[in-house]
């Protein structure tokens, strides 16, 4: 039997998030994004948010309509909750929500794509 290394890396893969004094640029599969966005396997999707405050309950709607298992938001340079009614949509799918800073979350997207995770990243850049 012979064995051959998988060499392929799944879309939308981040490779880099990096903080500035403006905010972030993170860089997915050799592109530099510096904009609010949503990452899916196989999607990117500009999101008009600037903080927390700007999330509305049809975002994480349109995000259960992908089907993921989980949601990754990630809040900006602290970790911040939103409010519990924001997110009933996830909740009403039976649809995760890990809430955590921008960089911990594109860690973490990361870390789920590569283990065939159908996941959701919402950035808050």
């Amino acid at each position: 039997m012979k064995l051959h290394l998988d060499k392929s890396t799944p879309p939308n893969r981040i490779q880099s998030c990096t903080g500035s004094e403006s905010g972030f640029v993170i860089r997915i599969d050799g592109q530099p994004h510096a904009s609010s966005l949503i990452i899916t396997p196989d999607r990117l999707i500009n999101w008009e948010v600037s903080s927390l405050c700007d999330i509305r309950s049809e975002d994480f709607k349109m995000m259960a309509g992908f089907n993921p298992e989980v949601v990754i938001l990630g809040t900006g340079r602290s970790q911040v909750f939103p409010e519990p009614k924001i997110h009933l949509p996830l909740i009403d799918a039976g649809i995760g929500l890990e809430v955590m800073d921008t960089q911990a979350a594109c860690r973490t997207y990361s870390i789920l794509l590569s283990d065939d995770r159908i996941v959701i990243a919402a950035l808050i850049l």
